[in-house]
């Protein structure tokens, strides 16, 4: 029989991933009074569960009360060790205290059980730590399952819809709202839809023009720019910024595997686990190299958030995890973020830097939609990106 110990931690990618790998038997959970107010044992599980597989009865949860005392925790390993002395034992050191970590290395190195350990910086590579072998876990962590290990849920997200209208109009990046309307008549549209009048959608070429004619089958007036039509509220909150992150969900699903991303999401409600009361929406979300990604997305100038506090909501969110591997983007066509000499602002550069965030300007979302279709033009656009954080 296989027998997996994890010490639970904030970080439950590493013991999941071991899990995932190993496939054991019984698995022991070693959970910490802080790790238990956090309900991190019943998270842990449910990650699992959601990955396909199911510990429910063939898991014990060791209590430990006292998680930097080293005999505390001897005393914990002996217990649990003792339920099954004959079995085959591997024991991920990567979690817990580091007095944990030591007691545990210590225990079974004297019990001859296999002690791994991952890398933060290759969290699906488990190290053998007495033999340095190396494996490698395969399975690819969900939005959903990393998000079941910090206690949320999420829905399944939405399709993105008029992908072409999306990457049309990005190659342009209006500056401003593509549909001028009042705030009031904006949300009003966003909820029942909307009858557009000639003159109020503004279309910064034709190319753009035919575009979103051709979406929305909107007819045109005499000189061939000046639409109108009816629209419904889906199509009504695509022309008021929602195209913005449906051009780059689109992106980033169909560059996925080139990029090293997986499970490109749009629109993802996130909610408290027994709580269906929505607690934040991911524009765009994806996973990379085992960590969530996040891009907030804002179109038109942004001109009502002129000290670029959105940054702030930004870093909110991802707080809420705890977690190292969350990292953000935000995708604006706005200027508010720019200086007079239309370099971005001090302050909002060492602002995102401070919170991890990567910028991607209106003139670099053109550039993504110009080279939309090649893979490598996209990455090396990306990387240079990379190289302003």
């Amino acid at each position: 029989m296989k027998v997996l110990l994890c010490l639970l931690s904030d970080q439950h990618v590493p013991n999941l991933l071991s899990v995932h790998r190993f496939q054991p038997d019984r698995l022991v959970l070693i959970e910490t009074a802080q790790m238990r107010k956090r309900e991190a044992a019943r998270n842990f599980l449910e990650a699992l569960r959601l990955g396909g597989l199911e510990y429910g009865e063939r898991c014990v949860i060791e209590p430990l009360d006292a998680a930097h005392n080293l005999e505390a925790v001897r005393v914990v390993l002996r217990r649990t060790f003792g339920k099954n002395p004959s079995a085959q034992w591997i024991a991920n050191i990567s979690g817990g205290t580091k007095p944990m970590s030591i007691a545990a290395f210590e225990f079974f190195k004297a019990t001859a059980g296999q002690i791994v350990y991952t890398d933060v910086a290759r969290p699906n590579v488990l190290v053998t730590l007495e033999s340095g072998v190396e494996e490698t876990c395969t399975h690819k962590i969900s939005i959903q399952e990393f998000l079941a290990g910090y206690g949320f849920g999420c829905n399944q997200g939405r399709a993105p819809q008029w992908a072409e209208c999306a990457a049309e109009i990005a190659k342009c990046a209006p500056a401003r709202d593509i549909l001028a309307l009042s705030d009031k008549d904006r949300d009003t549209a966003r909820e029942k839809g909307w009858e557009i009048q000639p003159g109020q959608l503004q279309c910064a070429s034709d190319e753009m023009a035919a575009a979103i004619r051709k979406a929305f089958r909107l007819s045109a007036d005499t000189d061939g720019k000046s639409l109108c039509g009816r629209i419904n509220k889906y199509q009504a909150e695509f022309l008021t910024g929602g195209w913005l992150e449906v051009f780059f969900c689109d992106l980033f699903q169909r560059h996925a595997d080139g990029l090293g991303l997986w499970d490109v999401r749009l629109g993802l409600t996130v909610r408290r686990r027994d709580d269906n009361a929505p607690l934040n929406e991911f524009d765009v979300a994806f996973m990379c190299n085992y960590g969530l990604a996040i891009v907030e997305c804002k179109s038109g100038t942004q001109s009502h958030d002129p000290a670029s506090n959105v940054l702030y909501k930004i870093e909110a969110v991802i707080r809420q995890f705890r977690a190292l591997r969350v990292r953000s983007y935000l995708a604006t066509t706005g200027s508010n973020i720019f200086d007079q000499n239309g370099e971005i602002k001090t302050t909002v550069r060492e602002r995102a830097r401070l919170y991890d965030c990567t910028i991607i300007t209106r003139s670099m979302i053109q550039r993504l939609a110009e080279n939309a279709d090649s893979l490598e033009a996209v990455r090396e656009i990306l990387s240079e990106l990379e190289s302003y954080r």
